[in-house]
């Protein structure tokens, strides 16, 4: 009996350290790939903290084609419903993007 309640002691902690830690959604940079959904008219995550160098995927899970858009900076041309774009970011900087079918939708890309 004790070997089970130690088991998931151990196992809860486990659970509880791993809801401390960033998803790897809201921060990239070791795998130098890091995912921007797109759903329900919303980028998700808002803002998105990234390495230099990290390759950001934009996923559209909605029913109608979205773009995320900086100008002068990318611009993924029309991602259809289902589909994705991917965008490296090669330096730092704050990114603030939209959707140009849809502008009152805004993002921003953080890299460090």
């Amino acid at each position: 009996m004790k070997a089970i309640a130690s088991i998931v002691a151990v196992g809860l902690a486990l659970i509880a350290g791993q809801a401390a830690t960033a998803s790897p959604a809201d921060t990239a940079g070791a795998s130098g790939t890091a995912g921007v959904n797109i759903k329900n008219f919303k980028f998700r995550p808002g803002t998105l903290n990234v390495a230099k160098g990290t390759k950001v995927v934009f996923s559209n899970s909605s029913g109608v084609a979205h773009t995320a858009t900086r100008g002068g900076a990318f611009d993924t041309g029309r991602i259809k419903p289902g589909h994705s774009a991917a965008v490296r970011f090669a330096q730092r900087g704050t990114f603030p993007y939209h959707c140009k079918i849809h502008p009152f939708m805004h993002g921003k890309i953080v890299v460090g």
